[in-house]
């Protein structure tokens, strides 16, 4: 069994929530670590096992298929620890205006950001990086690119 790092912005394309498979085909969430060829992932930093599609033993083939897409989300950490934003700002108890613009998915308990929906909104391409914070910090328009998403916040891009 191989154990990946993701990066902060590496979309779920191609993975599962082990808690889901887990669940789905009634084995124990560790299962996982004797497969011989498997590829398990996590987020730096995170605890959340999501494993390759591709790599799941065929026996557990019927469970899989149960399991929800993940693609184009990212962990809700990972999410904020790309953009530097505030995990406040992801909670809809909050009244935060920055929620009504992110698809938020909660599933098994594990919060997740539509990263690449988030860019299609934006309307920019995936390998930007990007940063919410407060648009009064920002430096004016021609020397920092940014978006306005609400009256107090901007994303900065590069």
């Amino acid at each position: 069994m191989q154990m990946l790092t993701l990066s902060a912005n590496h979309f779920l394309d191609h993975f599962i929530l082990n808690a889901e498979l887990a669940t789905h085909a009634r084995i124990s969430g560790n299962t996982y670590r004797y497969w011989k060829n498997g590829i398990a992932a996590k987020f730096e930093g995170s605890r959340t096992v999501f494993l390759r599609k591709d790599t799941i033993p065929p026996k557990h083939a019927n469970a899989q298929a149960h399991c929800t897409p993940l693609d184009g989300l990212v962990l809700s950490q990972a999410f904020c620890a790309f953009t530097g934003l505030a995990s406040s700002h992801l909670t809809q108890s909050n009244g935060s205006k920055l929620y009504e613009k992110l698809r938020v998915v909660t599933l098994m308990g594990v919060k997740f950001v539509d990263l690449k929906g988030f860019y299609d909104i934006l309307g920019l391409a995936y390998h930007y990086n990007i940063y919410i914070e407060k648009c009064h910090f920002f430096a004016p328009s021609p020397f920092e690119r940014k978006i306005k998403l609400t009256d107090t916040l901007c994303v900065g891009y590069y």
